[in-house]
């Protein structure tokens, strides 16, 4: 995140791509503690059936600290990115034996990584959320405690798994579309896959900001 705006700047591709890689890194981040709220939400269920009241507001606390705070983070990653972005546009173009350096070529497989990582950790979450109640529900069995499952968070999980995916496929699409540009000597930031994931990530949060209030409701 370009945090000193002062400083000077130049359209070169490694900063383009470190800078997708921090903001991937945020996001990231930012899904897995939403993640880690709705865990937490669904742990509730089991301490309230056995009567742990103390890890329930614990539990609870925990849910209300991870998920809106973390959508609405989302939320401004993302039009921070969009301002960066300008920012950088704004300096000076290098050239096209500079954009040719071979090391742009490891930055562009550092940021692939850097998508796939994001995806698989989503497809990751989405997986454990849809399977967590199963895990409740043995553990219930096992303590002899009857969970309310139907306080689930039903859809959540697809759209991590969709998102995930989505993260995947445009790492792929993007590494692609660099090699070829830079082999040409003429880089320009992918604003089309940023807009296609920009529009999957509101939709993304309008989703869960929808089904969250479901639960509350």
């Amino acid at each position: 995140m370009l945090l000193l705006k002062y400083l000077p700047t130049v359209r070169e591709p490694r900063l383009y791509l470190g800078m997708e890689r921090t903001y991937l890194s945020y996001i990231k981040f930012l899904f897995v503690a939403f993640g880690t709220g709705v865990l937490s939400e669904k742990l509730t269920l089991l301490f309230s059936a056995i009567h742990q009241d103390q890890l329930v507001l614990f539990f609870r606390d925990l849910y209300l600290l991870l998920t809106w705070p973390s959508l609405f983070l989302l939320c401004l990653v993302f039009f921070r990115f969009v301002s960066d972005l300008r920012y950088v546009d704004g300096g000076v173009a290098v050239t096209a034996r500079e954009i040719q350096d071979p090391r742009i070529y490891l930055s562009a497989e550092r940021t692939m990584l850097a998508w796939f990582r994001s995806g698989i950790a989503m497809l990751a979450f989405g997986f454990v959320i849809e399977k967590f109640d199963f895990f409740l529900d043995r553990l219930s069995y096992l303590l002899h405690a009857q969970v309310d499952m139907a306080h689930t968070f039903a859809g959540m999980d697809v759209v991590f798994v969709v998102l995930g995916t989505i993260n995947l496929l445009l790492g792929g699409v993007g590494f692609g579309l660099t090699v070829q540009q830079v082999d040409r000597g003429a880089y320009t930031p992918h604003k089309v896959l940023y807009l296609i994931y920009g529009s999957s990530l509101f939709a993304a949060i309008v989703v869960l900001s929808f089904l969250l209030l479901q639960v509350g409701a």
